[in-house]
């Protein structure tokens, strides 16, 4: 992981606008650039890099004492290669070590990345309109 700079904004919003293009025509959801460009300022935008090269973005943002995990995202030729899963056991250490007692995300429920989640501990604490709220919390330690 690479901290994300102003160099890497239109590969990290093609990768977004791309990957997500399905699920959002499928709920007739057009994609904002504007939208993309505020949370380019606010979320914590890390590059995935696999020998110096760009393969994906993971973001993250704090949301009360939860860390957030908010996009994920994959190339398309890089894809069920373990990156991902890389990618969300990385999320899962940040979060432990700055002290959050959770890491959350939302994800489509049609979206396979669902099984990804649930396999590295997530669980659904809630499903609204076509979408889950999971969380993990890291193990007590006794």
């Amino acid at each position: 992981l690479h901290p994300a700079t102003a160099h890497d904004f239109a590969f990290c919003e093609h990768l977004s606008r791309t990957n997500m293009a399905g699920y959002r025509a499928a709920r007739g959801i057009a994609w904002d650039p504007e939208r993309f460009r505020a949370s380019w300022v606010e979320f914590e935008t890390l590059m995935i890099l696999a020998a110096d090269d760009a393969v994906g973005l993971l973001r993250l943002l704090p949301e009360g004492e939860a860390l957030g995990l908010r996009d994920l995202q994959v190339m398309p030729a890089r894809q069920r290669h373990g990156i991902g899963g890389w990618a969300v056991r990385q999320a899962q250490a940040i979060s432990r070590q700055r002290g959050h007692p959770r890491l959350q995300l939302r994800v489509y429920a049609d979206n396979p990345a669902r099984r990804l989640y649930a396999r590295l501990g997530f669980t659904i604490e809630a499903e609204t309109d076509g979408t889950l709220h999971m969380a993990w919390s890291p193990p007590r330690v006794a």
